[in-house]
């Protein structure tokens, strides 16, 4: 099934960019190449070109700009974003999935598509929370959950809205928060969040 898929991708995307501006026009005009790009960037990342891949699904993803269908664009940015934190591209992977987080915010997308960008977004805090305990920056590593919440305290969201909103209650994100202020060595919201983006965490 993966050869089929990567042949039909093949087909639509032999891997040779068009190289005058008649065929990029062209390519611009073709609402549905950006999902087939972006399949075929998937692809080959998962085939572990990183590199390749990366390429491609940037590619698409600006096609997916130009014709603006929100579920296609979102999987594009979490591709892109997947494939440059496997790049070792944390900034660009950071500034992917926050422009994923603004098509979220702007178009309706599924619960699943929403679930996903939580999973990415964790995903690249975890790698963000190894490297400053690795640096020894950070001495201990931050939970899902600590990364979660640092990741809300970044908007206007009080602590019992947080809680609700993860199902917690507030004494629960209080202690959370505490936990979160003692690993990142500050006193208050704003210089947790000061601390988590500049560390990569969020």
């Amino acid at each position: 099934m993966q050869a089929e898929a990567e042949r039909g991708c093949g087909e639509v995307y032999p891997g040779k960019q068009p190289s005058h501006r008649a065929g990029q026009r062209r390519e611009a005009g073709t609402p549905g190449l950006a999902a087939l790009r972006i399949a075929a960037g998937r692809l080959r990342h998962l085939n572990g070109d990183v590199e390749g891949a990366a390429v491609l699904l940037r590619r698409a993803v600006a096609l997916a700009e130009l014709h603006p269908r929100p579920t296609t664009l979102f999987l594009g940015l979490l591709y892109v974003a997947d494939a440059e934190l496997g790049r070792g591209d944390r900034p660009a992977a950071r500034a992917a999935l926050a422009r994923a987080r603004e098509v979220v915010e702007e178009e309706p997308v599924s619960t699943y598509a929403k679930r996903r960008l939580e999973e990415s977004e964790a995903r690249l805090g975890r790698a963000g929370a190894r490297t400053a305990v690795r640096s020894g920056v950070l001495a201990e590593e931050l939970t899902d959950r600590e990364l979660s919440i640092l990741r809300a305290l970044q908007g206007p969201a009080t602590q019992r809205e947080i809680g609700a909103a993860m199902f917690l209650s507030i004494n629960t994100v209080k202690a959370y928060n505490k936990s979160l202020y003692r690993k990142l060595g500050v006193a208050s919201r704003h210089d947790a969040v000061a601390a988590g983006r500049e560390l990569g965490l969020i």
